[in-house]
């Protein structure tokens, strides 16, 4: 039986996910905001602290297409393996004085992607994602520039989640964005004893041949919805700080155990 991860079989074709790495290309809408600092502590699995700027977050809704160096043409072969949406929810931390984000939040639209981020730390749950797609030859849309709007909107179980906006007010600098490294806690329930869980560790993201373009900026607006089944709008923003869209291109390779619980 073979394969990187279940279900296994005789060929390893039926596995849900291909082994690392993964290359990644998307398109970003970014919102960066603050949230009240004691709420995003709630949400920092030690020894994870407050970042040096209390409560600073991002959100992503983002378009990606990712492959595998096993199957380098999978969007080919076939792009329903390989193209999904997501949101990802980021909040500022620090390990031992090395500042980055941890992501408490995230939803995507496809179960490869929801498997895949399980493995790296990233608490993946399934959600219908949507996002504004300009076309620069639509009539009544045109080319991306100053005056062009943008939507992001999260929905999950019946009720809507997240939902981002923003107007584009002019291009914008790599500079301007936040750097993110990704600290990632992972968690595997234990099939013996449900309080104990079988695996919890924290990791970081080891990522490479990261390539940003096409950045622009506007005026961004963000709001959590309050849910039966979510607690994001505890991380609500008091203040919309930027605004954001641009590509992004990455290989992630794995990760790094930093912590054992």
């Amino acid at each position: 039986m073979k394969g990187y991860c279940l279900p296994l079989s005789p060929e390893g074709k039926a596995q849900v996910v291909d082994p690392p790495p993964w290359h990644y290309g998307g398109d970003i809408i970014q919102v960066v905001f603050k949230a009240d600092p004691k709420e995003v502590k709630q949400v920092l699995p030690e020894p994870l602290e407050l970042g040096s700027n209390p409560g600073l977050a991002f959100i992503w809704f983002v378009e990606w297409t990712s492959v595998s160096d096993v199957n380098p043409d999978l969007a080919y072969l076939n792009p329903e393996r390989s193209q999904y949406k997501e949101c990802l929810l980021a909040v500022s931390c620090r390990y031992h004085g090395e500042e980055g984000f941890t992501v408490p939040y995230i939803w995507v639209d496809n179960d490869f992607t929801l498997l895949r981020g399980w493995f790296q730390g990233f608490p993946k749950k399934l959600a219908r994602i949507y996002m504004t797609r300009p076309h620069p030859l639509n009539p009544k849309m045109g080319p991306i520039g100053p005056g062009t709007k943008l939507k992001g909107i999260c929905e999950g179980h019946g009720e809507r989640i997240a939902e981002a906006s923003l107007r584009i007010t002019g291009k914008a600098s790599v500079e301007e964005l936040p750097k993110f490294r990704f600290f990632l806690l992972r968690h595997y329930p234990s099939v013996e004893d449900p309080s104990r869980p079988a695996v919890m560790e924290l990791a970081q993201s080891v990522v490479e041949n990261v390539r940003v373009s096409d950045v622009w900026k506007g005026e961004a607006e963000l709001y959590f919805y309050p849910s039966f089944f979510e607690e994001v709008d505890k991380l609500k923003p008091i203040e919309i700080l930027a605004g954001h869209y641009f590509s992004l291109g990455m290989t992630i390779k794995g990760g790094r155990i930093l912590h054992r619980y």
